[in-house]
């Protein structure tokens, strides 16, 4: 087996292949090309070889297989192996330039940037529409008919019984810090009434047993209770939790007069060393309500 080295890579092989094994470079002749003989010459009757030529496909010229370019126009004789059975190179006017590229790259984000605004904004004014209308519903609903509760103060109060002239019913309403107390009867029985000069429509009182603590802890204080009015057809009674903090009794009644009446007490208790009292003591009674 006869070897030839490629013009491509320098490897040696097999003179029989068309391309090379080791690069795929054309090798540019044939077995069958480099077998023919030349004619014997008279003279010399030796055997000469004839060295196929490889014409030049731009100007048609004979050049020997050891050349790469012509030697008439430079053109090359062998095309590389990547050229063979590949399509054409794009031209510029296939392919995306630079400044297409760049006023992609440009536009995308302006286009997003824009959207996100829009968006936002959109949502900023959409909240800011249903706050008006929250707002406005609320003011409506609730504001409007409550524009004109105010405390109502009566002019007028009786009790069952007082403990001395210092604690009368009185005490309840006037912004003082005195209290009512009955006479040492534990709130058994005890029926507070109040008179007002009109007839109002009363939403709620409040209520509120002995403030100071040493004061709610040794009376007794009022725990079930009954509200009358002078209109016979209206009653409410309410448990009273055991602290001496302001309580809400919701009324929604049109009167011109308040009963309370006392159906049943929590005790009073020692304190520091100190025995319990026996009166049933209340610090005040507020009354809310509209003409």
């Amino acid at each position: 087996m006869e070897n030839i080295t490629c013009r491509g890579c320098q490897a040696t092989v097999d003179r029989s292949l068309e391309f090379c094994s080791s690069c795929g470079e054309w090798l540019g002749i044939k077995l069958e090309d480099i077998s023919s003989e030349t004619p014997k010459e008279k003279n010399s009757g030796t055997k000469r070889t004839r060295v196929p030529k490889i014409k030049c496909a731009n100007c048609g010229n004979l050049n020997l297989p050891s050349i790469r370019n012509c030697k008439e126009c430079n053109a090359p004789l062998v095309k590389p192996l990547s050229t063979y059975g590949a399509t054409s190179l794009p031209n510029r006017k296939e392919v995306p330039g630079i400044r297409a590229v760049f006023f992609l790259a440009i536009i995308v984000p302006l286009i997003a940037g824009a959207s996100y605004f829009y968006n936002n904004q959109i949502a900023s004014d959409v909240q800011e529409e249903i706050e008006i209308i929250e707002q406005t519903t609320l003011l409506t609903t609730t504001t409007t008919p409550l524009s004109n509760l105010k405390p109502q103060v009566p002019i007028a109060c009786t009790s069952s019984s007082s403990f001395d002239s210092t604690f009368t019913c009185i005490n309840l309403y006037d912004d003082s810090n005195a209290m009512w107390q009955d006479n040492s009867l534990q709130c058994k029985d005890a029926v507070l009434e109040f008179t007002f000069s009109d007839e109002i429509y009363f939403e709620f009182i409040v209520f509120q047993n002995a403030e100071k603590s040493s004061s709610f802890i040794r009376n007794f204080k009022a725990r079930d209770i009954r509200i009358t009015t002078n209109n016979n057809d209206f009653m409410v009674e309410k448990e009273l939790e055991n602290d001496n903090f302001q309580q809400w009794i919701d009324l929604n009644t049109n009167a011109s007069q308040i009963n309370i009446s006392i159906i049943s007490a929590y005790p009073g208790e020692d304190s520091n060393g100190q025995n319990a009292f026996n009166e049933c003591a209340i610090q005040e009674i507020k009354f809310f309500g509209k003409n």
